[in-house]
């Protein structure tokens, strides 16, 4: 029996193709595959999301109240003022004015004299000016000018019976043969007036106004 070359070789020649195809395979790392989806990441130890901090619009909203506190010192401010130029008399009105405070300050013998502020009450921009009174004026004036409870500690009383009030007219009045101090007040978006015995010092009312 003759066996040829050939019939030998091509066996050999395909074994020795199928190790080395079955070593390549084996040694290279498998593609990950550009279409498949990343794994999830554990979440579950994730720490939670810190709280969001306040925004500026939940904080308390002070600005009404500062600008209220800010216009009762300078009405206090211009009636100092007034008392000061007219030696000797007694703060019966303060006004709030587009341009500043008008202030009316009362003397013994029942005259009257009007001056006006700044804005900030520490300067005279008019005045002091005769207020010129009448006979009834005058007996009223003469019953104002000894009063107990002063326009300071009516603003006092005013600010503790409504905390956030502004007080943009303060004067003296006779009620029922009582003199009072009636402030005309701004709370929020409210007018309100409070009426104070100029004696003792109790406030008498507290109404919103119409």
């Amino acid at each position: 029996m003759q066996f040829s070359t050939n019939s030998f070789v091509r066996p050999l020649a395909i074994g020795a193709a199928t190790i080395a195809l079955a070593v390549t395979v084996g040694c290279s790392a498998p593609d990950e595959s550009p279409t498949s989806s990343p794994v999830p990441a554990n979440t579950s130890s994730a720490p939670a999301s810190a709280p969001a901090s306040p925004s500026a619009s939940s904080s308390p909203d002070t600005t009404g109240s500062s600008t209220a506190a800010e216009s009762n010192d300078a009405m206090v401010a211009a009636g100092r003022l007034a008392a000061k130029e007219i030696n000797g008399g007694t703060v019966v009105s303060i006004e709030s004015e587009r341009d500043g405070w008008e202030v009316h300050v009362v003397t013994s013998d029942g005259g009257e004299q009007q001056l006006r502020t700044d804005p900030s009450g520490t300067r005279v921009v008019s005045g002091p000016a005769d207020d010129r009174p009448d006979a009834d004026d005058k007996a009223e004036n003469k019953s104002f000018s000894s009063v107990d409870i002063d326009f300071v500690r009516a603003v006092e009383v005013t600010v503790g019976e409504i905390s956030d009030a502004q007080i943009n007219e303060l004067n003296l009045d006779t009620e029922n043969r009582r003199i009072v101090w009636e402030a005309d007040v701004s709370t929020g978006s409210q007018q309100r007036t409070v009426q104070i015995d100029a004696t003792s010092g109790d406030v008498l009312s507290n109404r919103a106004d119409d």
